[in-house]
């Protein structure tokens, strides 16, 4: 099939493609079509705010921009998103609610977060689109000294929707983000965190999990900038593919020579349940720091067969026995999450998609 160029020349720049080496299991060029309906247009996304919690419509902080929002995808974000969203979270504040965005259903956006020293919030993030769509979203995040962030993001795209979601986050000293993803990808789905340290002491844990059938694509990429002390990182990735669908994992820590006693953890691993399906994995490590521990380990394979014959001997139906065994695999990356109810919440979508098969 030949690239489409008719979408690069409505949007005046090259799309990545698998040419290039960030982008080679994730071919934009060729997944989006000239019709796909928000492909030159702002998106207008909504936001539920907490009381404290500030928002205005403007350029954006363009030094913030250069840093940590560059590349081609945040650039089209800058070119068709029109203003960016900015979202101010003042000293000290610990809101109960959580800061909500939804509704990014077609176009580009760009939207700034800022919580400031001290805060704590909760940022959910839903991403449901438009049948025949396409989305471009750059999210900024800067969390100050002692800041704390708990992300949550669910990706349930219809299966023909292509949508890029791209965070950079920036995070000061002794600062924590808690993020956790689950995402059931669509034609084309990447979802991709940039995070950078920006002091020592900075923690991070980060769970995700991509559940995928019929020929869905769902891209999990993720590079982590470490150039400070004492910074703890904890990211695991479970990945379970069905029918013709392709799974794609990245991942990626770069410790600079400065980010001494760096301990970073980073594990992907991929049930397979149909031998059609496909998955692509790519953990990385970039050390040039010499007293860290840093690891990672990435595993492919299929539903343990001794577990099945176990279950199956005692009375369990095969399709109940394999759904078991499959949350239960998933399950372990929502372990950290702190509130029981949003970790039911997830689970039970793990589950709705199991039944669903």
């Amino acid at each position: 099939m030949p690239h489409n160029t008719t979408a690069e020349q409505r949007l005046g720049s090259p799309l990545p493609s698998k040419r290039d080496e960030v982008w080679k299991w994730t071919d934009l060029r060729r997944a989006v079509t000239d019709k796909a309906g928000g492909l030159t247009s702002a998106a207008r996304p909504k936001f539920d705010l907490p009381h404290g919690v500030k928002i205005r419509e403007g350029e954006g902080p363009e030094k913030q921009s250069k840093k940590y929002g560059h590349g081609t995808m945040a650039a089209l974000a800058k070119s068709f998103g029109g203003k960016s969203w900015e979202i101010y979270v003042p000293s000290g504040l610990r809101p109960a609610a959580p800061l909500v965005i939804s509704d990014i259903a077609r176009g580009h956006c760009r939207i700034m977060i800022m919580v400031d020293k001290g805060a704590h919030i909760h940022l959910f993030e839903h991403y449901g689109g438009e049948q025949g769509g396409f989305t471009n979203s750059d999210i900024q995040i800067h969390l100050a000294e002692g800041a704390k962030l708990t992300r949550t993001i669910i990706q349930d795209d219809p299966a023909d929707h292509c949508r890029i979601a791209n965070a950079h986050i920036a995070i000061e000293e002794g600062a924590k983000l808690t993020q956790h993803c689950l995402a059931f990808g669509g034609g084309l789905v990447r979802m991709e965190t940039n995070l950078t340290s920006e002091g020592e002491g900075v923690t991070a844990d980060m769970g995700a999990a991509y559940l995928l059938s019929g020929e869905r694509h769902c891209d999990m990429t993720s590079v982590i900038r470490l150039a400070h002390p004492n910074c703890t990182i904890d990211q695991a990735v479970k990945g379970v593919v069905d029918d013709k669908t392709r799974g794609v994992f990245q991942g990626k820590f770069l410790v600079e020579r400065a980010a001494q006693h760096t301990d970073a953890q980073m594990r992907h691993d991929a049930l397979m349940l149909s031998d059609r399906a496909q998955v692509r994995a790519k953990p990385e490590l970039e050390i040039y720091a010499d007293d860290v521990a840093c690891e990672h380990g990435n595993t492919l394979g299929q539903l343990d067969e001794t577990s099945l014959f176990y279950m199956r001997q005692r009375g369990i139906p095969i399709a109940q026995a394999r759904a078991m065994l499959t949350e239960a695999f998933v399950s372990s990356v929502f372990d950290s999450v702190e509130d029981d109810d949003l970790r039911e919440s997830l689970l039970v979508k793990v589950r709705e998609w199991l039944e669903a098969r």
